[in-house]
């Protein structure tokens, strides 16, 4: 299969914001830190502007501080006391400067000729025919430690269109994760 337009609209759409989506930077530590990718949440409020600070003082940076945080941090309270408003935070993506950010197509096209130089075998997406979402299974399968190999360029473009509730899925190799959120495979892609 090819990794032809897949992603119509939303190939550059990642559901996280970067240096260049956003002029603020966060103050807090980041509750995960990979080969210098960090994420850290935002608690900015929509209603009222307000920075309000991350509900968490736990640990940060490892992947079970990542999957602890986004279980018990659903949502955030407002703390400014006219507004209280409940939101959902973002995410700040931050990465190593130099790195280029690919568009989905691009990606999965580099995930294909790495994964199948590395591994020595094909990865096997499904034919054109068949209309399937496409899953990280292949991939896993292909090379299971693929996170500690993979050069940095392609992990942060891995990274930045992985969603946040699936990241520990891709990092850790659970099968049925989708690739980038949820895409199809469709004829003639």
């Amino acid at each position: 299969m090819e990794a032809g337009d897949l992603f119509g609209d939303s190939e550059k759409i990642s559901p996280y914001l970067t240096k260049n989506s956003v002029a603020f930077i966060p103050k807090e530590p980041p509750i995960l830190s990979l080969k210098g990718v960090t994420l850290t949440p935002v608690c900015i409020c929509p209603e009222c502007g307000a920075d309000n600070k991350t509900p968490w003082s736990k640990a940060r940076g490892r992947l079970r501080d990542w999957a602890a945080f986004l279980e018990e941090v659903q949502e955030i309270i407002c703390t400014n006391e006219s507004c209280t408003r409940r939101f959902v935070h973002a995410y700040f993506f931050e990465f190593p400067l130099g790195i280029a950010i690919l568009n989905k197509s691009a990606v999965l096209k580099q995930m294909l000729i790495w994964f199948e130089t590395e591994s020595g075998q094909p990865v096997s997406m499904g034919s054109e025919d068949d209309d399937m979402e496409l899953l990280w299974d292949p991939f896993f399968e292909s090379i299971p430690d693929w996170a500690d190999h993979i050069p940095l360029s392609l992990f942060t473009n891995i990274l930045i269109y992985t969603p946040p509730e699936d990241l520990e899925g891709v990092l850790l190799g659970r099968r049925g994760t989708p690739l980038f959120g949820g895409i199809r495979c469709r004829e003639g892609a």
